[in-house]
Order: structure tokens, then C-alpha cells, then sequence
């Protein structure tokens, strides 16, 4: 796998200059070239009426993965470089008490001491675009950088900035540990995933501390922290301790991403609040708000249908009534009223259309959309990820199930009672190969059940009209 070559900038900053592993980071960028370098918009082709209505159906979802910055973006992103540049001070590779503290997390005879890596914990509700920013910035900087033979090392040498990893649900912090493990294998070449993986979940801890600490990784990014809520009492106290060691043992600056549900898990204990991180909450947008008027007149601009509708005060009022200034929602709106005009041979936007599209398409979402009107951010998060993911309960259940399924070998009307309970997620649960040929011989169970309808004399159903 082929690096990038560290290159190396005269810093005038007393606290940043002589520190090759600061001195190799991205300069930080003006306002406007920041925009520049993660501003990515759709448009609207050329000569649109030479596409068909398919291909234009297919532009249409291109607006689900725009990055349109808003004011917010450049504050986020100086407040990331500066936390990863923060964590090296401490760190320099070419300072002798680093080497010495080194060792001391290797043999367990390091005595905390006030140094401690700055965190951040970003929330916001859900389809704000939190992960979108954190990539967006992340993109401006190298994760992994090559120093050459005949840099400050004298070796060559490979160094990880950042690690990036999704807490799953119910999460664990073994799992947690093997997740970083992985990421750092995929660098390396290293098998530390298989080796930590046969370890007690206290040994895999200390193994992982001492391995960053090793290899002096710049930050780890947590996303979906706000899946800790799902853990155990004990796994949630084993996490905060993992989190915790990160900042004050392997000195490594840590970013948490999550639902505004995540900041459950600080309200309660002081001390999880100070492992989390300096909050930085991002609440949906107000209908007069600068950036959300930024939005959507970006996405209203994104109209592939054959007449072009202008945007109303009136138009503009639906459109929030039925988005409540989260992005996601705003882009999914425009992306479907494109996709029913085409497809229904309507030539432009209305608010017809926007009703129609919004009574039809945003199902699931018109909970989510109601408990946010009325303030319920929390109700808003639960029902936006219960939507995307199934729920960790339903999946249990399906689970249980097909397990009692198979073990009971059911026919007939029992097969039917298991099949009308899993029908309606089977869009969205993952079936095992195990479960899948038992619902399928579920299936043909049902299918060999005599019809309890009455029969005539010729021996056909009698059918109701």
C-alpha cells in the first residue's frame, strides 16, 4: 500500500517548531480555500432535455451526497487540527522523555501525571451531516505519512495521524479495542486483531494502550458513540476507562461523534462528561437561519424536471415545514420530488408536489419530523436510527425466532404465525445462511397448507366475490 511522503514546514511557533511529527501536518488553510477544498455540489447538466427520464432519475439521487459547508465547518475543522496538533506537543518523537515515558506505559510503571490529550465530543441530531464534516475534513489530511531514511528520523519511518472507527451496536470495549487493532493492521501489516482477539478483554485493554502509545498515533476518531448508550453498566464503565487511558496514559487526542442521546451518557457523571470531551452540539437549523436559506436555495437549484419552478416565500415555508432544517431531509426531499415529477410526467415543482412526495415518501420519517417539532430531540434521534437500522430488540427477536423455528421443525399454521411476524423487516434484517434456509423451508411449509376455504362440488374453491 503506497503513503504519502511527509513533508515538512518551518513552524515559527515555539510550541509546535522542532516536532517532525507536527512540522509534517497541513498548514492550516485560509476560510475561503477551506471551502474550496471540501465543496462538492451537483448540478444541473447541460442540455437536460437530452437525457431520458431514467438517467435523470439517477442524477437526481446525486444530491444525497453533496458536502455544502456551512458556517459551522471551518470552526470544526480548525478545532480539529488544532487537537491533533495539541496531542504531539507532549509527544515529540525526538525528545528523550518521550522514549522514557514510552517505556514506562510498556512496563506498567507510568505514574499519571496532569499532561492529558485535549477530546472533543460533537453531537447533533440525526441527518445534520456530522459525519460528513468530520470525513470532509479528515480528507485535507493525510492518515498515514512516510517520514524517509533521511528525514528528522534517520530511518524510515511510518506513522499513523488518525484512526477512524464506528462503535457498533452494544458495544464492547474489546470489540472497541479489536476495532483499532484492525486499522492499525491494515497500516502495518501486523496481526494484532488476531492476537489481542484470544486475549481477556483487561490484557486487550493494556495491549492496545501500550501499542498507540508505541507507535505514537496522532487521534482516534469514535463515531456513533451515542450506540455506548446500549452497553452494559459494566461495558459503558470499561469504555469510559478505555477513553480515559487514551487521554492520560497513551496521551492520544481523541474526537467523539454522535446523536445528541450520547450527551445521556455525561449527564449523570461529571467524570464521563470530562472523558467525552469539550461538547460542541449541532441543533437542526432555524427557518430564518443563513445557512439553512444557503441550503436550500442550493438544493432547490437542483430541479431536473423540464420547467424550472423559482422558489417562493410560500414554497420555502413548506419546504421547511416538512424538513425542519436538517439537511439530510432537505436533499431527500428535493432528490423524490424529482424522481415523482419525472416519473409522473409533471413538469415542475409545486407544493402539490412537495405534499404528495412528503405523504408518500417520508413515511418513516413523519414521526421523526413531528417529535422535533415539538421539541423532542431525543424521540427525533431514537426514531431517525431506528429507521436506518433495525432496532437491536426486533433483530433479537427475528434471531429467536428462526432459532425456535429450526429447533422445533415447525409445519403448518405455526410456520405461517413465524413468517407473519419477520415479514415486515425483512427489507432490512441480514438473514445468516442458517436462518435463510430455515425461513425458506418455512416458506414451502406455508405453501403445502390446505386452504380452509369451503369447495364446491366440482372440487374448486368456492372464492368470495
Amino acid at each position: 500500500m503506497g503513503f504519502q511522503v511527509a513533508q515538512y514546514y518551518k513552524l515559527n511557533s515555539p510550541l509546535l517548531s522542532g516536532n517532525p511529527l507536527i512540522e509534517c501536518l497541513p498548514l492550516r488553510l485560509s476560510q475561503e480555500a477551506f471551502w474550496d477544498a471540501v465543496v462538492d455540489l451537483v448540478e444541473v447538466p447541460e442540455k437536460l432535455d437530452s437525457f431520458d427520464v431514467e438517467t435523470r432519475e439517477l442524477l437526481a439521487s446525486e444530491i444525497m451526497k453533496s458536502v455544502c459547508p456551512t458556517s459551522e465547518y471551518f470552526d470544526i475543522y480548525c478545532d480539529l487540527l488544532n487537537t491533533l496538533k495539541e496531542g504531539f506537543i507532549s509527544r515529540n518523537p525526538l525528545d528523550s522523555n518521550t522514549e522514557k515515558w514510552k517505556n514506562n506505559i510498556a512496563t506498567k510503571t507510568y505514574q499519571r501525571t496532569r499532561t492529558t490529550a485535549p477530546n472533543i465530543k460533537f453531537t447533533g441530531i440525526s441527518g445534520m451531516g456530522k459525519t460528513t464534516v468530520v470525513d470532509s475534513i479528515l480528507a485535507l489530511i493525510p492518515p498515514v505519512l512516510i517520514h524517509p531514511h533521511d528525514g528528522p528520523f534517520g530511518v524510515e519511518t511510518t506513522h499513523i495521524n488518525y484512526i477512524k472507527v464506528n462503535i457498533p451496536g452494544e458495544a464492547d470495549s474489546k470489540s472497541i479495542c479489536l476495532a483499532i487493532a484492525s486499522k492499525i493492521d491494515a497500516v502495518y501489516g501486523t496481526d494484532y486483531e488476531t492476537q489481542y482477539g484470544a486475549l481477556k478483554r483487561s490484557v486487550c485493554i493494556d495491549k492496545i494502550i501500550t501499542l498507540c502509545t508505541t507507535l505514537l498515533i496522532g487521534m482516534i476518531i469514535f463515531d456513533e458513540i451515542h450506540n455506548i448508550c446500549f452497553s452494559s453498566p459494566n461495558e459503558r464503565a470499561l469504555i469510559f476507562t478505555l477513553f480515559d487511558r487514551f487521554s492520560h496514559e497513551a496521551r492520544i487526542p481523541t474526537i467523539k461523534i454522535g446523536t445528541f442521546k450520547a450527551n445521556r451518557l455525561s449527564n449523570k457523571v461529571f467524570t464521563n462528561a470530562r472523558r467525552l470531551g469539550m461538547p460542541v452540539d449541532w441543533a437542526n437549523f432555524s427557518a430564518e437561519s443563513e445557512d439553512w436559506k444557503m441550503l436550500v436555495e442550493y438544493a432547490w437549484s437542483y430541479q431536473l424536471t423540464n420547467e424550472y419552478q423559482e422558489l417562493t416565500q410560500e414554497l420555502a415555508q413548506r419546504v421547511y415545514e416538512y424538513t425542519c432544517g436538517v439537511p439530510h431531509c432537505l436533499f431527500f426531499l428535493i432528490e423524490q420530488a424529482n424522481k415523482y415529477c419525472l416519473r409522473n410526467g409533471i413538469d415542475k415543482f409545486s407544493k402539490e408536489v412537495l405534499a404528495t412526495v412528503f405523504n408518500l415518501k417520508f413515511s418513516i420519517m413523519k414521526p421523526a419530523i413531528l417529535a422535533l417539532k415539538h421539541g423532542k430531540i431525543d424521540a427525533f434521534d431514537d426514531l431517525m436510527t431506528t429507521n436506518s437500522d433495525l432496532d437491536v430488540e426486533t433483530t433479537k427477536l427475528i434471531k429467536k425466532l428462526l432459532k425456535i423455528a429450526d429447533e422445533n421443525k415447525f409445519t403448518g399454521q405455526e410456520s405461517k404465525a413465524i413468517i407473519e411476524q419477520i415479514e415486515p423487516y425483512m427489507m432490512e434484517y441480514s438473514f445468516t445462511k442458517k436462518e435463510l434456509a430455515t425461513f425458506k423451508r418455512l416458506e414451502k411449509q406455508v405453501a403445502s397448507v390446505p386452504s380452509n376455504l369451503p369447495k364446491e362440488d366440482d372440487g374448486y374453491e368456492d372464492l368470495p366475490i
